[in-house]
């Protein structure tokens, strides 16, 4: 098997806008996590390598509010499955985190509650992934509509836009 050094992306972003990332979420991405991956599944060291900056970046930015060791947590638990033969998308791991974490919103009334529809996006990704064990387009927007529909008839203001 060939290995290609890692490339340096620590010094993520480069660019002079907002960070991305923090600094020391992309150490913990280019350093450890994607080096986990690559080590884990090695039919997408490859993809993993070869753009690790774009690859970096993605996954910053999905995973962005998230602990390295929420993240890390599920990233071993997904390389655990024999099934598994590629390494998983920043959105599944996100779902996972998600789905793991206690339901904390509550709300004293519903006219006071708001949801931005990305929220609502993420939480029908999440349903989809566990009801049917993957995620498509035509599942997330059917689950999406039900969603919103539930929300909008218990009051729930929803803000944003699709697109």
């Amino acid at each position: 098997m060939t290995t290609t050094p890692l490339s340096n992306v620590t010094a993520l972003p480069s660019n002079q806008e907002a960070p991305a990332m923090s600094a020391r979420m992309a150490a913990f991405i280019a350093e450890e996590l994607l080096p986990l991956m690559a080590g884990c599944w090695p039919a997408s060291a490859n993809q993993l390598d070869a753009n690790a900056r774009g690859v970096a970046l993605a996954w910053g930015g999905v995973l962005r509010g998230f602990t390295p060791g929420q993240i890390r947590e599920v990233v071993q638990d997904m390389a655990s499955d024999a099934e598994r033969q590629f390494a998983p998308r920043p959105a599944e791991v996100r779902a996972e985190i998600l789905r793991r974490l206690p339901a904390t919103t509550t709300a004293t009334r519903a006219s006071e509650l708001e949801v931005s529809i990305r929220a609502c996006e993420m939480r029908a990704t999440v349903v989809v992934l566990q009801r049917d064990g993957s995620v498509t387009g035509d599942a997330v927007q059917a689950e999406l509509e039900r969603l919103v529909s539930e929300a909008r008839r218990c009051g729930v203001t929803i803000t944003g836009r699709i697109g």
